[in-house]
Order: C-alpha cells, then structure tokens, then sequence
C-alpha cells in the first residue's frame, strides 16, 4: 500500500512538473511573439526612441519568461541568445532602416524560434498528457501571431516580403481570432470590452495588403495586452 502511495506521488509530482513547464513555454511564446512585433516595428520606424524602448520591454519581458524554462532547453536558449545578438547589434548603434535585410534576417530567426517552441510544447504534453493553453493565452497567442504577420507585411514594399504563402491566410487567422474571442466573451463575460476592442482594429488588420496603419494597430495592441493584464 506504502509503494502504492508512493508512485503515485511520484507520478503525480512528475505530471505538475510537465504542466508547469508547458505552462511557462506558452507564456514564453507569448512574450517572444511581442518581442517579434517589437523588432519589425522597431525597423519599420526607424529606430526611433518609442519603438526603441517598446522593443526593450518586450525584450525584457521574453527573457524573464526564457529564464523559467527547464535546463533540458538547450537548443531554445542557444537560439534566444542569437536572437538577443541580433537586437544588440541594431538596436544600439548603426541602425538602417532602409536595409530590408533585417526583416528578412528576423524572420528566419523568428521561423526557426517557432520550430523549437512547437517541439518543446509537443514533448511537454506527451509528458504530461492532453494538457492545453487556458483560454485567454490561446487568444494571446493568436493576438500576438497576427500582430507579428502583420508587422512583416509593413515592412514589405509587396505587400508579401518575408512571408511564407504555406502559413495560414492572415485574413482567416483575423477572422478566428474574432471568433475565438466571441465565444470566450459568451462564457466568460469580462472579456467583453477586449472584444470591442477587437472589433474596432479588425478592419484596419483587414486591410493589411492596401492600407497598412502600423502605428494605430501597434497603439491598440498595447492597449488591449494591459486589459487583458487587467483582468
């Protein structure tokens, strides 16, 4: 009976552990998904002291969430730190903006990040059985995965630069994400002035192939990442 009790506090023990690991590479996910956003916006305006000390506290932000993950993440941490060299290496000093490469460099950093991301997510659930994202993160993700694309597509002068056309269309990620987002308000009530907010970018987000208004979508997002900590 001992042996028992002990396996299964054993096994139990060892189930939280995989659920809190999941749980802090979402949240990891998250904030590298911002500090993303932050970095072609940060191109997209040249460099400028907002969108310098935007991408700063979404770099800050993303290493406070990288610092939780377990010391089995070796690949992720060795990539973060080639992501973190290449902020520093334009953020500082010698920045110019009108060197498409940078986007081009960032969202191959960016593709390959996601790739790891998605197979630590996948051996953290097959750990820890069918554990998923709570509600609102799942939203965060989608928020922050948009807002990122969207970002990619301002920094392009064909309206496709850096793209990948095997990704899902921004048009029908925009359209869930006001999906998603309605049926969460229908359970969880609170969330409705997040919706509204929705509903107020949704078209300009729409209209990312013609009429890009980066500094309108970027002023929403912030407001709508501090209703979503208010709650």
């Amino acid at each position: 009976m001992k042996i028992l009790l002990v396996i299964s506090i054993i096994f139990l023990s060892s189930v939280s552990r995989a659920e809190s690991d999941y749980n802090n590479i979402v949240q990891f996910k998250i904030t590298s998904l911002q500090l993303f956003s932050s970095f072609s916006s940060f191109i997209y305006f040249q460099g400028d002291d907002k969108n310098r000390k935007r991408l700063l506290t979404a770099k800050a932000q993303a290493d406070a969430a990288v610092s939780t993950l377990s010391g089995s993440s070796v690949e992720l941490k060795l990539k973060w730190q080639q992501i973190s060299d290449y902020i520093e290496s334009y953020q500082a000093h010698n920045f110019d903006g009108s060197n498409m490469s940078l986007e081009a460099g960032w969202s191959i950093l960016q593709g390959e990040l996601n790739n790891i991301i998605s197979m630590l997510e996948t051996h953290s659930i097959s750990l820890s059985g069918a554990v998923v994202p709570l509600k609102i993160d799942n939203i965060r993700i989608k928020m922050e995965t948009i807002l990122s694309r969207y970002m990619v597509y301002a920094n392009s002068t064909t309206g496709g630069y850096g793209v990948s056309y095997g990704e899902t269309p921004l048009e029908e990620e925009i359209m869930t994400m006001k999906q998603e987002l309605t049926e969460l308000v229908q359970t969880e009530p609170k969330y409705r002035s997040l919706l509204k907010k929705w509903n107020y970018i949704e078209s300009t987000l729409l209209a990312y192939n013609s009429n890009i208004a980066p500094f309108v979508v970027l002023h929403t997002f912030d407001r709508m990442r501090k209703m979503i900590a208010s709650y």
